[in-house]
This record gives C-alpha cells, structure tokens and sequence, in this order.
C-alpha cells in the first residue's frame, strides 16, 4: 500500500501528542488494517464437506503451500484465506481421517471453491478413526446437551415447538393454536429461567415481541439445546439452561421459498434470497416470514358442562420481514449489518366469556451489527462482537362496550370506561428500547489449555401509556423505568490424555440495576422511586472422559445466578407492578451421564445416553396476583428440588430405516418447610410442584429410499412420530381424588415427503394429531385437535 499523502499516517502524527493517544492510535490501524488487506487481494472461500454424506466438516486445515496463510474451516464447514491477487497458489487442505488434498489456483477478486473429502479409516487396534461433524463435536462435549439436526427439523415437525417437544428432557406447553403463548421447560426449570438463543445472541427484551417459534425450520442449521450450564461464550444469565437456534450459512447464491396451507385455515410462508458480489465479497441478504391463522377449532368448556365451541376470535397473523449485509473480504473474517421489522396483531379467545373484541398487539424494528476475527493480532486469538438495538411498541386493547356469554346474552362491560376481561379496560400504547452487546475473545495456548473472556451487557428502557386503564382505575399506574445488567464471565478449558479428558470451568460475575417506581403492597399510594444496585457471583464446571472412541462419561456441577428480568423488577408500567425487593434465584444442579455413540463404516449412526440429575433452586420468582384488584407481582416463592433420569435412544437400525425413543422422568419438590417469614408449617411441603408433567415418552421411526418410485435424482420420506405425556395436577395435590389435573395424552403425528431434483423441489403432507385426541394443557387450556397440512418448498443454489 502506498505511503504518499497517505491520510492515516496524518492523523496518527496528528494524534501522536494528543491525549488519548492510544486509543486514537488503534482505531488509526483499525482502519488501516481494513483497507491494507483490501488492496490487491483475492479472497478463496467455500465449504469443506464428507464426499459421501455431503457432511459439512469443520476444524479442517487449509494452508496456502510456501506462506504463513491458513484458516480452518468453521462450525458449518465455511472457509476463506486472503491471497495475492493474480498470483498462482498451492492450496493444501488436510482432516484427521480424510486424504489429503492439494489443488493449484490462481487469486482473482474472489474465487469459490468448495471442497469434498474422501474418508480414509486407519484402523488402530479396534479404534476406527474418523472425522467427527460439528453436532458430534458438541454432542462429545463436556456439558450435558442434545443437538437437533436437519433429520429431526424436516420431519413431521412444522416449527420449532413441535421439535423441541420430541427431544429427551424437554417439555413444550402452549396455550392454543398458531401464535400462542408457550413455555419451554427444560428438566422441569421452564420460562424466564431458560435461555433463548440465536445464534448465540440472547433474544433478551427481544422475546417480547417474536419467539423461537416464529423462525420457520427451512432456516435453521440445527438447534442446541443445553442442561442446567449454559456455554460461557452466550452471555447473559439463565439457570434451567439454553436454547441456541444456529441459522443457516448461505452459498454465494442461494433462494429458498416455501408455503405450507393447513387446517384452521392457516398460512404459513417464508423465503430467503442471498446474493454475493464476487469483486468485492459482500454478501447482500433478504427474507421474510408471513404466518397467518383463524384457529377456530373446537373446544370443549369444562367450566361449562362440556360445552363444544368453535373458538371464534384467536387469528393471528405475524409479518416478519429483514435484510442483511455482510463482508468477507476485510480485514475481519465476517462484518455484518442486519436490520428486522416485525409486526403482529392476536386476538384474544375467551373461555369463561365469549370475548369478540380484544386484542393483543406490537410492532418492532431490530437492528444488529456483528464482527468476528480468527488470529486476532495473535496466533489462536479470536475476537467476536455482537451489539443491537430494539425498538418496540405494544399493547393490549380491551374497549368493548359490552360483553357475552356463550348463550349470546350482552352483559355490562367490566367498568364504565368498557372492557370484556379482567376487572379494567385497556388500550396500551407502549414503548420500549434495549440495547444488547456481547464481546467475546477466546485464546488458545496450546492443544491443552484456552482461556474466554465473556462480557455482556443490556440496558433497557420502558414507557408504558394506558390512559383508559388509569381513568378506570382511578390513579395513575404506568410509569417509565429502565434496567440494566452487566455480566463478565472468565472460563478455562483443559485437555488431557490426547483429548480423552476434558474439563471446562467457568467463573462469573452479575451486576444489575434498576430505576422504577413501586406501588406500596398493601395500600393504593402514588408510585415512589425505587433504585437498586446489587450484584452477585457464580460457577460451574464440566468434565468428561472418554474411555473409548464410542463411549464416554460426562460429569457437571454448576451454582448459578439468574438475574430477574425487566419485567419481573420494575414491571410492565401496567398490570404487573415493580417488585424492588426481588432477590435473583440461585441454583446449584449436578449431572452425571453415559454416552455411547457409534458410526458403522457404512456411515450408520447409533446413539444411547443416559443422565441422571439433582438441582435445588432457591428464591424462586413466581407470579402472583397483587393485593390491588387487576394488579399482579413477581414475588420470591422460596425453594425448590429437582432429581429425575433421562434416556435417548436412536440410531439407524437398517440403511433404509432410523428409529429414536427417549424418557424423561423429573421430580420436582417445594422443600419451604415454613410458609416464608412465618413460623407457620408450610402445607405443601414436600408435595410436588403444580402444573409440571413429570412423566414423558417420545418415539419415532423414519424410512426413506431414494428413486423409490423409478427416475433419478428423487428421495422419499415416510415419518412417524409419538408423544406421550402422563397426567399431572395443575394445583398442589392434595387429594389423588381431586379434579385439577391435566389428564394424560397420547399424540401421533405422520408425514410424506418426496423430493425431485437433488432436493430442488419438496412436497410434504403432514397430520399432526392423527388419532384427533382432545388434549389440554397450561392450565387447563384446550389444544388443537387433528391438523393437517401440504408444503412445497423451493431450493436453488
């Protein structure tokens, strides 16, 4: 790069005295080192996959013959070098268990080339050697985790719900149809207690306006879904553990556009276009999801002597719709710029009443800009930046002037202002904002030893406005606050014994604060100011040991701290009041488990584990109603046990047929031997926790053929899965006789799918619910019955 008149050099000398200099000097080569490595250079780039199963492979070396130059390739198999432009170069790519491979090229603007590995088995005494994909690697992992795959995510599944509810020690309970709200439960910890991912970025306040639910399954590369210790690298703060939804990585040019038409007249569309510059390597990115449903099944009223209805006000409808910019070619591995606007409007169905007119409804607009550098100015430095900014606006209308049973008779409105529920109207009209950012630097010291150093931080802002409500209530009740939380976290990983023994250890520390006004417990008051600022520290630590290639011991103990969310220490500025004296939960969970897990020569897989489990958490948060009417709080419900045993099974039996089956039992205990603050003997003691299914089976077969029905270059898909949940109350029991209890379900769902094309074109038929069984859940709440749609999908690339 040319030096004359060179701007840089300017500011640097320009700078050289100045205070702060050294912050000035390194955005001087910041900036230099950006444009020094864009000029005259060539970017190689592609993907490294399994000759024979099309595998993406990661961790595989490529050097450029006779330089310093080389990379590996990532979690999905992407790889890219910067080289010489216009000059010939020997690229060496080389995989345990692979041949090696050597191809010479010639670096002009940005060239593509993508890799396909032949296996080579060297056999060492009964170990066979082979090249594992990033869900083996993370399956072998010290922490206790199960990853979906594409097998699961294609399957009778149509969206990530019904994927997660098939997976060993996971409970999914959704209030209704398309667009309901839903828990996901992991062990038994469910809510806010779980961690939601994208691609290792928290949704955050960000789960306020879309859910994991919402990202339709052609888009996801897999789902990881961790117990009881959540990856240091995440950020943020959850206790039950993670779920990370890991997109899609895109070729150079890529389109996927698919619509599913099912029962209760539902819609779902989604579609993706990518497109790469060659000459510059920028990566131009847009899509969009539309999902639309009445769900007007029918019901049964329990509270009305089994009445069957059609629930007549539950559509909804979401548009999601975004774009993206990423480099490649810079001095950084990836920059990328991402900017989502998301809208959705929910009716709210009645059951006591025949609600007709109230609604739930938000609007947000996401922006999120990320860097990742391998090699960071050091050998085994890697740097990672996440940082976004959400902007939300929500709320519940409830106006109706009148409102009706389900024999049609009008009744008065719950207060003169109008509304159909609760004992108030509403037309909400609030505002939000949340900036998240997550730095993220990892070092390897050598084969045996890296270090991490994780930083997370978010700051959120509220400003809630329901004019009718506070006219119905008579005093004012919403009011802005904002929170914020800090999280630093310091991990260690150790390697031993040629990679047998792994260990990672993981030390954090939480710092939060709040600004709200609080309403006094026992008296309608006007809000006073609320500041707290406390912090606190926790740890874990994740072993494994292999004692052969297939099998393996996996060890965890974590003690944990989960900061309350926004909404459970300041509130919503509305139905939910500030709860200032809100402790964090804490947690302290030990996993012990065996995996055994082997892949035949033909490339069959079969897989066993078995993990059992202990966790006490302590200062549990629940919500309860307030003593103001309409009003509710989060309050510390005091401690709680969990101990139960999972088992995965699953594997490919034949080379045409995969079968799975998995178990869950979790056992969890209020152990508060006193109601808290009395001395009075707690009555629920040691009973189990309500509204918690503690029994659970899954089970499934696939087959699939290729050509089955003659031509070329088809696959045939026939899919069945089940599910099984045992009863369980939805209050404390008391009685075994007793009435409150969710009763047990038994679901069978099947699908077809045929594919023409190398996968260009997919047609699936799918029925969900085959059997048409009445299932509740959530509190009593009725689920659809039998469900059954068709997809076509469209892939080019």
């Amino acid at each position: 790069m040319k030096t004359k008149n060179n701007p840089f050099l300017k500011l640097y000398s320009w700078t050289k005295e100045a205070k702060g200099r050294g912050f000035l000097l390194f955005v001087y080569l910041f900036f230099w080192g950006i444009l020094s490595a864009a000029a005259q250079q060539s970017v190689i780039y592609g993907k490294v996959s399994d000759a024979k199963t099309g595998v993406p492979l990661s961790g595989v070396t490529l050097s450029i013959a006779k330089t310093n130059v080389r990379t590996t390739t990532d979690a999905k198999g992407f790889y890219h070098l910067t080289v010489a432009e216009n000059k010939r170069v020997l690229l060496l790519v080389r995989c345990v268990g692979y041949k090696s491979v050597q191809q010479e090229l010639i670096g002009k603007d940005s060239l593509s080339y993508n890799i396909s590995l032949q296996s080579t088995e060297k056999i060492l005494g009964e170990a066979t050697v082979v090249a594992r994909s990033e869900i083996r690697a993370l399956k072998e992992s010290a922490m206790p985790i199960s990853v979906i795959g594409q097998r699961q995510l294609q399957g009778t599944a149509s969206n990530i719900n019904d994927v997660l509810a098939r997976t060993v020690g996971i409970t999914v309970r959704n209030t209704g149809g398309l667009g309901s709200a839903s828990r996901i439960s992991v062990r038994g910890l469910e809510g806010k207690r779980m961690g939601m991912y994208i691609d290792e970025t928290p949704m955050s306040q960000l789960g306020n306006f879309v859910a994991l639910n919402d990202i339709p399954t052609d888009m996801i590369e897999r789902i990881e879904v961790y117990k009881g210790i959540v990856p240091y690298k995440f950020g943020g703060s959850a206790l039950g553990g993670a779920v990370n939804v890991v997109l899609k990585e895109y070729p150079p040019v890529y389109m996927d556009f698919s619509y599913e038409l099912g029962s209760f007249n539902t819609h779902q569309a989604s579609t993706i276009f990518k497109r790469t510059d060659r000459k510059s390597g920028l990566q131009f990115g847009i899509g969009g999801v539309f999902s639309f449903s009445k769900n007007n099944y029918k019901m049964k009223l329990t509270n009305l002597d089994n009445r069957i209805v059609r629930r007549d006000h539950d559509s909804f409808h979401k548009i999601i719709g975004g774009g993206s910019i990423k480099a490649t070619k810079w001095w950084f591995d990836e920059m990328k710029l991402e900017a989502v606007l998301m809208k959705t409007r929910q009716e709210v169905q009645g059951i006591d009443l025949d609600v007709r007119e109230a609604c739930n409804h938000s609007t947000s607009f996401v922006t999120a800009f990320s860097l990742k550098r391998k090699n960071f100015f050091l050998d085994g430095l890697d740097f990672d930046f996440d940082a976004g900014y959400v902007w939300g606006w929500y709320g519940l209308q409830d106006k109706a002037k009148h409102r009706y049973d389900w024999d049609g008779r009008e009744l008065p409105p719950v207060s003169s202002f109008g509304g159909e529920q609760n004992n108030y109207p509403s037309d909400g009209k609030n505002k939000s904002k949340e900036f998240i950012s997550k730095f993220n630097m990892g070092y390897t010291i050598d084969e045996h030893h890296s270090i991490n150093l994780n930083i997370y931080a978010d700051r959120t802002r509220l400003n809630p406005s329901d004019s009718l409500m506070d006219k119905a209530l008579g005093f004012k009740s919403n009011f802005p606050s904002r929170m914020t939380t800090f999280t630093v976290g310091f991990s260690y990983d150790l390697s031993l014994f040629d990679g047998r023994f792994q260990n990672a250890f993981t030390l954090k520390n939480f710092y939060f604060s709040s600004h709200s006004r609080s309403i006094n417990v026992f008296s309608v008051t006007s809000p006073e100011p609320v500041h707290i600022s406390k912090k606190y520290v926790g740890f874990s630590d994740a072993m494994r040991y292999k004692f052969s290639p297939d099998l393996m011991l996996k060890t965890s103990f974590n003690s944990e701290v989960r900061i309350p969310t926004s909404e459970e220490l300041i509130g919503n500025g509305s139905s939910i009041l500030a709860s200032p004296a809100l402790k964090p939960e804490r947690t302290m969970g030990v996993n012990v488990g065996l995996l055994y897990r082997r892949v035949k020569n033909d490339g069959r897989l079969i897989e066993l584990e078995l993990n059992t489990f202990y966790n006490h958490l302590t200062d549990m948060i629940r919500f309860t109603p307030d003593v103001i009417p309409t009003m509710a709080r989060y309050r510390n419900f005091g401690s709680v046990s969990t101990k139960g045993i999972e088992m995965d099974v699953k594997g490919d039996i034949l080379p045409w047929l995969y079968l799975y089956a998995n178990g869950t039992y979790q056992d969890l205990r209020d152990v508060r031997q006193n109601i808290p603050g009395t001395a009075v003997e707690n009555p629920t003691y040691n009973k189990r926790i309500p509204n918690v299914p503690y029994l659970l089976f899954n089970f499934g077969a696939e087959f699939h053929k290729e050509n089955l029905f003659g031509g070329k270059e088809q696959n045939s898909r026939f899919l069945f899965d089940a599910s099984y949940i045992h009863q369980y109350f939805y209050d404390f029991e008391v009685s075994r006789y007793q009435e409150r209890k969710i009763p047990t379900s038994f679901t069978m769902d099947v699908a077809l799918e045929h594919s023409l094309k190398k996968n260009r074109w997919t047609f699936t038929l799918k029925v969900k619910n085959l059997a048409d069984r009445r299932i509740i859940s959530e509190l009593n709440r009725p689920l659809p019955g039998r469900y059954v749609s068709f997809k076509v999908r469209y892939l080019f690339k």
